[in-house]
């Protein structure tokens, strides 16, 4: 079994696999790497090309995984195919922060084809940039950066299962302590 470091659990964690236990994770790094090396891998050739078409391809592709988190077109091709050549487990379903990375690529992808369409090649070639940069980000370190935004613009919904943290103010004794203890679902009010 491959062992998985904390900045690798952490980063899973970040893009909303939480939930799955640290061993799941560890089966899981480095099959979640084959969705962003093949998809940046495209976006460099359209780049290369500057075409508006092969780039407007990977922003539908992009689509595909912001709208189905179990039919997203790359992993598609990983779970039917890939994985069984090398005796790999299947992809899980893309959590939201995750999708909603997806989400922000296509904004990038189509902004890019449109702008190799007007001969904005400079335009063309920063927006698909910032997707080769994201991708190889994460291909390399499993660091999500669309799923870090995912995570500070809605910050509440993306805490893991609903689960808050509530800091107990009075332990058994009736003294003031710090304890941290978690609720499900629910966000008491804390008083003094």
């Amino acid at each position: 079994m491959a062992r998985l470091s904390a900045f690798a659990e952490t980063n899973l964690n970040s893009q909303g696999f939480e939930k799955l236990d640290k061993d799941a994770k560890a089966r899981i790094a480095l099959p979640l790497r084959f969705t962003p090396a093949v998809g940046t891998t495209l976006i460099v050739i359209g780049l290369i090309l500057q075409s508006p078409m092969w780039l407007g391809s990977m922003a539908l592709v992009a689509l595909s995984g912001a709208l189905l988190p179990d039919a997203m077109i790359i992993d598609l091709v990983y779970n039917l195919g890939v994985r069984h050549l090398f005796r790999a487990p299947p992809l899980p379903s893309t959590p939201k922060p995750r999708q909603f990375s997806y989400l922000l690529s296509t904004v990038l992808l189509s902004g890019s084809a449109v702008s190799f369409h007007y001969g904005l090649s400079v335009l063309g070639l920063v927006l698909g940039g910032l997707v080769v940069a994201g991708g190889t980000i994460l291909t390399t370190t499993l660091w999500c950066l669309g799923s870090w935004y995912y995570r500070m613009i809605f910050r509440h919904a993306a805490e893991p299962s609903g689960i808050y943290a509530e800091i107990r103010l009075a332990d058994e004794n009736g003294r003031r302590s710090s304890s941290l203890t978690t609720t499900h679902r629910t966000r008491d009010k804390i008083t003094s």
